[in-house]
């Protein structure tokens, strides 16, 4: 696992936020001094099921699960975080007054983010339209993740759905627990090895 100072972390986040929407380097640099580095083991929590949620988080290097816990007490994960700049938040939390997150995000290994308030993030946008363009994009990409997981849960086989995830997770498919996958795929682990032995991939 590589070790980032903070320097290092945000010169691997800047070309990639940039990319996303077009970062001007003086806009990008006079923000530098809003963002802090964070970083947790493996197994730790980033943010719990009911914690107000504050700030945004950049994700530099790691894994991690977003998840709910049924009122039985089940565990049903939403979502794996992999991919560098990616942003973990709660967005119902972090922009509404008396709203926690109604989720929580366990790291699955080391883990490093890049830490901003939300408050100084709008703040940035206020003095900056690069920053408000970048959230919207931000934004909608949260979206169309959304509506595409919804359209798999309703028009995909579990078969399908495996497929797919191993399209979209293929660099961690291999680090993350079978329970793991198959709850992310609304399955249970049993059905997963079942799909798997079919695909002689056990």
């Amino acid at each position: 696992m590589h070790f980032f100072s903070l320097q290092n972390a945000l010169s691997t986040l800047y070309p990639v936020l940039s990319d996303i929407s077009p970062l001007p380097l003086n806009v990008w640099e006079e923000a530098t001094c809003y963002f802090s580095l964070k970083t947790l083991p493996k197994g730790a929590h980033l943010f719990d099921i009911g914690d107000k949620v504050k700030d945004f988080y950049f994700l530099i290097q790691g894994l991690a699960r977003y998840y709910y816990i049924s009122e039985s007490g089940k565990e049903f994960n939403k979502s794996f975080a992999e991919k560098t700049g990616h942003l973990l938040s709660s967005i119902s939390s972090v922009s509404m007054k008396d709203e926690v997150s109604p989720f929580g995000v366990e790291t699955l290994s080391e883990f490093t983010v890049l830490c901003i308030s939300y408050e100084d993030f709008r703040a940035l946008g206020a003095k900056h339209r690069e920053w408000n363009d970048l959230m919207l994009r931000i934004y909608e990409r949260l979206i169309v993740k959304k509506e595409r997981r919804e359209a798999d849960f309703l028009l995909l086989s579990a078969k399908e759905r495996y497929l797919k995830f191993l399209n979209d997770y293929s660099m961690i498919e291999s680090a993350v627990a079978n329970y793991h996958i198959a709850s992310y795929l609304g399955i249970t682990e049993v059905a997963l090895s079942r799909i798997r032995k079919a695909m002689k991939l056990t």
